[in-house]
C-alpha cells in the first residue's frame, strides 16, 4: 500500500501497461542506446538527443506512461501529462513507471535484481530502510549534486538528500514536498473539556501551539469522570514510536545523525535536545496524559480504535491517516502541526518519504542522461497551481482548515520537512522501540533510557558503519 497522498493519487489512475511497451516482466526487452552530451545546463537542452532511451522506474503501485496516462483527471493532470510527451519528444526519451510487483516482491527481489544488473530497471522506488540496507552492499550509484542544483523549480526533498549522502554525493532522491506527521484532534472532546472547539488551529495560527500549550491542554483532555481510577478519556492515544519521531523533529533533536563525507551514522542520542525532549514526553507519561495499551488491556494497536471510538482527544499520526480516519470518527475532527519545542521557531514535520535510486552499475553517462530526463518529466510547468492538490485532500479531510492552514504551511516552505537519519538505518523497527520508544512508556525516567540504551545503540550503529564500510 502507497503510504503517501500523492501517490494514493496515482493510484487512481486507470492505466493500461502493455501500451506502454512493458513486456510483462515489467521492463525493456534490450537496453536502448544512449547517446547525450553530458551536460545538465540550460545551453545544452536545445541540442541534447537521449537515442530513444526509455527510462523503467520500478514500483509497486502503479504502471503509467504518457501513452496511457488518464488526462481527463484534471486540467492540471491533462497539462501535465501533455508537457510530458512534448518534453519525450524533443528530448528523444521515454519513462515508465512499472509495476514491478507487489510491495514485497520489491522489498524481497531488489537485491538479486541489481546484483545481476538487470537493465530493464533504471530507477528503483524504495523504502527508506531498503535503501540502507542494500546501499551498505554498495548497490546505489553516487548521483552528482548539480543535477539538484540546476534552476528548474523542482522542489527537491533536501533534507533526503542530506541523508543519503556519502562522499558529498547523494545515493538517492526524491522530488515533492508535502504535510507529514501532526496532530489530529476531536473537536467534541475539546469542547467538553471547557476548550473552544477549535483552539488547537487557533493555538497554530497565533504560533503559540507549542510543548507548553499542548500539555496544558492535555491535562485537561484526561479526564476520570466517575472518579473510579480508569479514564474515560484520554488526551493522548497514539503509536508510541510515532510520537517520540514527532517530539525529536520538533525540538532539532534525532536518533542519529549521518556524517556526509563518510556516509558513517553518528549517536545523536547524548545531546542536550534529546534528553529535553525524552524528559518531556516522560512527564506526558508520568501524569497519565498518553494512553498505554496496557491501561486500556488491548493490543500495541488499540490506540486506533480508542481515537476513532471518540475516547481519545488527540492522536499524532502521518497525513494519510486521514482517510483511515475519516469513515471511523463521527465527531468533528482537525488536524494541526506538532507542536513546536523549545529550540525551535517554527513547526516541523517529521517525512518519511520513498526513495528512488540509480543501480549502481549504470555508467557516468547513463546516469547523467537519466537523471536530464527525471528533471524533464517533474520540473513544474509555468502556469501550475502549487495549491492544487488542495482540492483532492479537502475530500479526506472533515475541516478544509487542516488542508489550507496545516497541510498547505508545509507545502510552501519545504525547509519545515526533515527527513530524520534514522529512518534509514537498517534492522532499526525493535531496536528503535525496545531501547527508546517503549521505554518511554513504561515509567522509566529519561535518564536511565539514555544511559541504558548507550552500549547496544552505539553497537548497533557501529555494526551498520562496519557494514558501509565493506561495502565502499
Amino acid at each position: 500500500m502507497k503510504k503517501h497522498f500523492i501517490f494514493a493519487i496515482l493510484a487512481t489512475f486507470v492505466l493500461a501497461f502493455t501500451a506502454c511497451g512493458g513486456n510483462g516482466e515489467g521492463g525493456n526487452e534490450a537496453e536502448p542506446g544512449l547517446v547525450g552530451n553530458g551536460g545538465g545546463g540550460a545551453a545544452a537542452d536545445a541540442e541534447r538527443d537521449l537515442g530513444g532511451m526509455v527510462i523503467n522506474i520500478a514500483t509497486w503501485w502503479a504502471d503509467e506512461c504518457t501513452e496511457t496516462a488518464d488526462r481527463d483527471v484534471s486540467i492540471s493532470a491533462r497539462a501535465r501529462w501533455d508537457d510530458r510527451q512534448a518534453m519525450e519528444e524533443r528530448y528523444n526519451f521515454r519513462i515508465r513507471y512499472v509495476r514491478y510487483g507487489s510491495w514485497q516482491d520489491v522489498r524481497d527481489d531488489i537485491q538479486q535484481q541489481i546484483m545481476g544488473e538487470n537493465r530493464n530497471y533504471h530507477i528503483w522506488t524504495v523504502e527508506p530502510t531498503w535503501f540502507a540496507t542494500h546501499h551498505t552492499q554498495g548497490l546505489f550509484a553516487p548521483i552528482p549534486m548539480h543535477h539538484f542544483q540546476d534552476d528548474y523549480g523542482i522542489e527537491w526533498n533536501e533534507s533526503l538528500l542530506e541523508v543519503t549522502m556519502r562522499d558529498g554525493m547523494p545515493h538517492g532522491f526524491a522530488h515533492g514536498v508535502e504535510m507529514a506527521g501532526g496532530v489530529y484532534f476531536n473537536k467534541r472532546l475539546l469542547e467538553e473539556a471547557g476548550f473552544p472547539r477549535d483552539y488547537p488551529f487557533q493555538l497554530q495560527a497565533d504560533n503559540n501551539w507549542t510543548w507548553a500549550t499542548f500539555t496544558d491542554l492535555a491535562r485537561h483532555l484526561s479526564r476520570d469522570e466517575d472518579g473510579d481510577g480508569v479514564m474515560d478519556t484520554w488526551a493522548l492515544t497514539t503509536f508510541h514510536q510515532d510520537f517520540l519521531n514527532a517530539a525529536l523533529a520538533s525540538n532539532g533533536a534525532a536518533f542519529a545523525t549521518v556524517d556526509p563525507v563518510t556516509g558513517r551514522f553518528v549517536n545523536a542520542t547524548n545531546t542536550d535536545a534529546f534528553r529535553e525532549t525524552l524528559e518531556w514526553v516522560v512527564s506526558l507519561r508520568d501524569e497519565m496524559l498518553t494512553m498505554h495499551e496496557e491501561d486500556v488491556g488491548g493490543e500495541w494497536d488499540v490506540f486506533r480504535q480508542m481515537f476513532n471510538d471518540g475516547q481519545g482527544a488527540m492522536r499524532v499520526a502521518n497525513n494519510y491517516v486521514a482517510g483511515e480516519i475519516f469513515p471511523m470518527l463521527a465527531d468533528e475532527w482537525g488536524f494541526v502541526a506538532f507542536p513546536r519545542g523549545p529550540r525551535s521557531a517554527h513547526h516541523y514535520s517529521w517525512v518519511s518519504q520513498d526513495i528512488m535510486v540509480i543501480p549502481h552499475f549504470y555508467s557516468a553517462e547513463e546516469i547523467d542522461n537519466i537523471m536530464f530526463a527525471m528533471q524533464k518529466w517533474v520540473r513544474p510547468l509555468e502556469d501550475d497551481d502549487p495549491d492544487d492538490w488542495i482540492f483532492e485532500a479537502r475530500d479526506v479531510h472533515r475541516d478544509p482548515r487542516s488542508v489550507t492552514e496545516t497541510m498547505a504551511n508545509f507545502t510552501r516552505n519545504p525547509d519545515l520537512q526533515v527527513m530524520p537519519a534514522h529512518e534509514m538505518l537498517p534492522g532499526l523497527g525493535h531496536t528503535l522501540n525496545d531501547l527508546f520508544a517503549w521505554n518511554v512508556w513504561t515509567g522509566n525516567e529519561a535518564s536511565v533510557i539514555i544511559e541504558e540504551a548507550q552500549l547496544v545503540w552505539d553497537a548497533f550503529l557501529n555494526d551498520i558503519n562496519d557494514m558501509q564500510v565493506g561495502a565502499n
